[in-house]
Formats: structure tokens, C-alpha cells, sequence
């Protein structure tokens, strides 16, 4: 059995974050919410809450405390962890999909069909990592416990995704789960309405490029979207 695991981010959206929790649809013990300065503090809740005061966040750190809170949880078990945004519609059975694909490509990412063509594929690296257009979900992804992947905290904003995502790809791949849609409500608002959140976003570029030699948005020659 894999046990599944949830760690939630963040910040003023009371309403959304309880949707989020409901269409989750996991015990309150499996659940974190990270209450990222909010005004109110969350509260009531199906969730464990623990509060950071960092402003401006740094989202890789979050999703870390995330990650080692549900290791912990896991007591040697094997087990997957949900990364999600606190805006999100999830779909009946969101977190068995994720974790079976896994299971069946060993995988140690899994993401859900963002643009809805129902494919279903397992990307593992074989030489360079390069860029492609049908990226992993930043605001929706599930990874492997047994895979022990840390976000890197350089990456305070933007990318942090897109640099496990890579490392994942050397790793046991990432695999895409046709059919399996989440509905995310608020796409990039925190970013356009924060000056400070802007500006990190293009030095965690900077330092993305720094590491890998390359941006993860750039594509292949003759790729389309």
C-alpha cells in the first residue's frame, strides 16, 4: 500500500484553500497547510497547520518543510506527496492516479494533463535534459517519497519546479497522466499583482540558467506548441 500525502501552501485564500482540501478528498492527518502569513491566520480547517512568516515567500523552502513533515509521517512506509497551489479543483481520485502511474512507469514525478490532449507518457532522460513545451504542473504535482527529492531553495519563486522536475527526469523519469484535469483557478495572479514576487522571477531564471546552461521554457528547433 502507498500512502498518499498533501502539503498546501498558502496565503489570503480562505475560500479557494477549502475547496482545494475538499476536492483533495485525504484524511485531515495526511494534509498540511502551510499558512504563509495570512490575514486571518487559517484556521478551522481539515488540515494540520503549521505558520511561516516569510514575506516574500520562498516557495521551494515551504514545499521542503512540506516534504520532510510527510517523510516523517510516512515512518519508513512507501509513499507519494502532493505539491499543490491553494487555488485548485482536483478531480475524484487524484492522488490514487498519480501514485499508480508512478507505480506502473517508476516514475518519480507525476503531473496531470494540463492541456487536455489525454496523452500518457514516461520521459526519462537518456543524455542532455532539453526543454519542451508540455511542462510539469507547478501548481499540481506528486512525488515519489522513496525518490528523497528536495526543492532547491535557491530558486525562491519560479522555477523550483521545473529544476525537480529535470533532476527528476535523470532520476526514475516523469511521467504524465492523461485524462486527469485540475482546474486551477488563479493562474499566476501572485506574480502579476507583486512588484517583489516579479522581480524574484527573473533571478530565479538567472540562476536556473546558471545551473543547467539553459532555460526551461526555451524550445527545441521545429518544436510547436
Amino acid at each position: 500500500m502507498t500512502l498518499t500525502f498533501a502539503v498546501i501552501p498558502t496565503h489570503d485564500r480562505p475560500a479557494e484553500l477549502r475547496q482545494t482540501i475538499a476536492t483533495l478528498a485525504l484524511p485531515q492527518e495526511r494534509v498540511l497547510v502551510i499558512d504563509n502569513a495570512g490575514t486571518p491566520p487559517v484556521s478551522s480547517v481539515p488540515a494540520s497547520v503549521i505558520r511561516d512568516e516569510e514575506q516574500p515567500p520562498n516557495l521551494s523552502r515551504l514545499w521542503n518543510i512540506g516534504l520532510d513533515w510527510a517523510h516523517e509521517q510516512a515512518a519508513g512506509e512507501k509513499y507519494v506527496v502532493a505539491l499543490l497551489n491553494d487555488d485548485l479543483v482536483l478531480p475524484p481520485g487524484f492522488m490514487d492516479a498519480m501514485a499508480e502511474a508512478m507505480d506502473r512507469t517508476g516514475a518519480v514525478i507525476a503531473y496531470p494533463d494540463q492541456i487536455g490532449r489525454g496523452e500518457d507518457w514516461h520521459n526519462t532522460v537518456q543524455g542532455p535534459i532539453v526543454p519542451r513545451h508540455n511542462r510539469l504542473t507547478g501548481y499540481a504535482f506528486v512525488l515519489s517519497g522513496q525518490a528523497g527529492l528536495r526543492a532547491d531553495e535557491r530558486f525562491r519563486w519560479w522555477y523550483g519546479d521545473d529544476d525537480l522536475e529535470w533532476r527528476a527526469q535523470a532520476m526514475g523519469g516523469t511521467v504524465l497522466v492523461g485524462g486527469v484535469t485540475v482546474e486551477h483557478l488563479h493562474p499566476n495572479a501572485s506574480t502579476a499583482g507583486n512588484r517583489l514576487l516579479r522581480d524574484q522571477s527573473k533571478v530565479d531564471k538567472q540562476a536556473f540558467v546558471a545551473k543547467w546552461g539553459q532555460s526551461a521554457w526555451e524550445r527545441k528547433p521545429g518544436e510547436t506548441t
